[in-house]
């Protein structure tokens, strides 16, 4: 299994043995057919109302790591499942994602112009179609949830999974926190709760969902829970950092976004350099936390190192303030 180094006060890049990268093996897996199950779940442009669905096409096929549906997948493939249920269920959990971006980026939140590097969904179809798309994303998403091929039983275990992440116990309660707390101090406990609803859950149920409509065994199930939070906190720590330290090709943005919003990240709570220690940390309790052994093991220690180095050198040994 790869390692990664915690250099003293950070985090060290990840080593990647005779130049290979798990991940992006896995997501050159899966990515294709990833892609083809939300081109075959999302109406066709041409069909009406046009508007909606080219603003719901434009939005989910505008770029992105696609980490949640790959990570979908990778649960369903642990779990010994067989055929096209994991990417089918990546598809779904790929329009909840899209859909929370949406509404995310609308201006009664963060009032964003840009993601991924292209204009906003309501910069580009107006603020109402934009609301319309995301609600039709999340509406889709559950629709191709309730005829995963699967048991009813296993569907429907799915489903109850999503929908506490994506509801008040999930996302929308870390969005809600998120906006209440602009300008405000808040105590490293409240950031961390907030993190763990805005951005880990849904990763967490994305490895968890994948397990269960495979058939997976209760101990593989509490394995990629466990490590799928210990990630979530640590991207989303990183993610606070590029928002601080990133460029545009890497955002998709302009950095520093969050300062000027006055929102409560990692570096605004704790200080830049308690923060890439919070980051150091996380990382090595990920990597502890890795479910499986092996090639697929390997795949989960590269996502760690691949999310963690898109921070630039300087921020990863400490030398950049």
């Amino acid at each position: 299994m790869r390692k990664t180094t915690l250099t003293e006060g950070g985090v060290g890049k990840a080593i990647r043995p005779e130049g290979r990268d798990a991940w992006a093996a896995w997501l050159t897996e899966v990515g294709s057919p990833i892609e083809a199950a939300l081109d075959d779940a999302l109406p066709a442009e041409s069909e009406k109302p046009k508007s909606v669905h080219r603003a719901m096409r434009y939005s989910v096929f505008s770029g992105g790591k696609r980490i949640r549906p790959a990570l979908g997948a990778l649960g369903f493939r642990l779990g010994g499942g067989r055929g096209d249920g994991g990417v089918r269920l990546g598809a779904a959990i790929e329009l909840i994602h899209t859909f929370s971006l949406i509404h995310d980026d609308l201006p009664c939140m963060d009032d964003d112009d840009y993601r991924r590097g292209r204009l906003t969904c309501h910069r580009k179809f107006g603020e109402a179609v934009a609301v319309l798309a995301g609600d039709g994303l999340q509406v889709l998403a559950f629709e191709v949830l309730a005829t995963l091929p699967a048991s009813a039983e296993r569907r429907l275990r799915v489903l109850h999974e999503i929908t506490r992440a994506v509801g008040t116990a999930g996302v929308v309660g870390g969005q809600v926190v998120d906006i209440e707390s602009e300008g405000r101090r808040i105590s490293p406990a409240s950031l961390r709760w907030m993190h763990e609803r805005k951005t880990g859950v849904l990763l967490r149920a994305s490895l968890v969902c994948g397990a269960i409509l495979a058939g997976a065994r209760p101990g593989l199930l509490e394995r990629l829970a466990t490590f799928g939070g210990a990630f979530g906190l640590l991207f989303q720590i990183t993610d606070d950092l590029l928002d601080e330290h990133g460029s545009y090709k890497t955002l998709g943005r302009r950095r520093g976004r969050d300062r000027v919003l006055g929102k409560a990240t990692y570096p605004a709570t704790l200080g830049r350099e308690r923060a890439r220690l919070a980051l150091a940390e996380a990382v090595a309790e990920a990597l502890s936390l890795i479910p499986v052994e092996g090639d697929m093991g390997e795949v989960f220690a590269d996502l760690v190192g691949t999310v963690v180095g898109r921070l630039p050198e300087g921020v990863l040994k400490g030398t950049q303030s």
